[in-house]
């Protein structure tokens, strides 16, 4: 009896399913769970990929400062069209959409970092532990240097034509990104062009031989740019050059780049 009764319940199911238009076939597929797509990292910026690793830095002393953790840095500083189709707008004073986003603050920059995140999460491009913002001072400058032990990336200053934008030839103006040769991991315009924004506040270097991870005081009136510009003569592009402002203010003469990394406190 109860086998007779399973097998008019089964027919009837079925019956059920036909007259709504699918068939128990169909059930049984889209039951079936389909496997997911492979992830493809594929940021929607160019970027360079940054090994663990250390670096002398030589101000009033030597300091041997390591970095501990893999991030990736932008090979470009961040175009006015990158930045305008974003954000929505483009407040440079030279105007060019290949030209380096200027006379922009560290706040404006750091809204676009989290406006990227976004926009590559849901765009699938990166991973859900990676955030884009920009580098830590010793990030910018380990990646800068390139490997080089020399206060430039490509040692001495007589060589700064071939790669930085300066005040001797840069026409008292921004000029197209990645026009210059690039150091030695790829990176352009490094040293030149425009300044760039990094995370640090302003304050003097902790007098430590030895720093792992360094990232300034957790406060301060002022943020450090790096870099050196086309306002500056090339001397000022130093690796470990470096000015300030404060993070509302903007100038002709600043920009920024962006790190990829995993989501860390700094």
């Amino acid at each position: 009896m109860n086998i007779l009764l399973n097998k008019l319940l089964s027919i009837t199911i079925v019956c059920f399913l036909i007259l709504m238009g699918c068939d128990s076939s169909q059930v049984i597929e889209e039951s079936i769970p389909k496997n997911p797509k492979p992830f493809v990292f594929n940021p929607s910026v160019n970027l360079i990929a940054i090994d663990p690793g250390s670096f002398i830095r030589v101000t009033d002393k030597q300091q041997n400062i390591t970095i501990s953790k893999k991030f990736w840095i932008g090979t470009h500083e961040i175009t006015q069209s990158k930045f305008e189709s974003l954000m929505g707008n483009n407040p440079s004073f030279f105007k060019g959409e290949n030209l380096p986003v200027e006379k922009i603050s560290f706040d404006q920059a750091v809204a676009f970092c989290k406006a990227l995140t976004l926009n590559d999460l849901r765009e699938g491009r990166i991973r859900e532990n990676m955030i884009y913002r920009l580098p830590s001072e010793a990030e910018w400058e380990f990646a800068c240097l390139g490997g080089s032990n020399s206060p430039f990336s490509f040692g001495e200053l007589s060589k700064s034509n071939e790669f930085a934008w300066s005040a001797e030839n840069a026409d008292d103006k921004t000029q197209l990104v990645g026009k210059k040769q690039p150091n030695a991991w790829g990176l352009y315009d490094m040293h030149g062009n425009v300044w760039e924004w990094v995370l640090d506040w302003f304050a003097p270097h902790p007098k430590d031989p030895q720093l792992i991870d360094p990232i300034g005081p957790p406060n301060g009136e002022h943020r450090v740019f790096k870099g050196g510009g086309w306002y500056h003569e090339a001397k000022f592009s130093r690796a470990n050059s470096r000015f300030m402002m404060a993070p509302d203010m903007g100038i002709n003469f600043v920009g920024f780049r962006v790190v990829l990394s995993e989501k860390q406190k700094l």
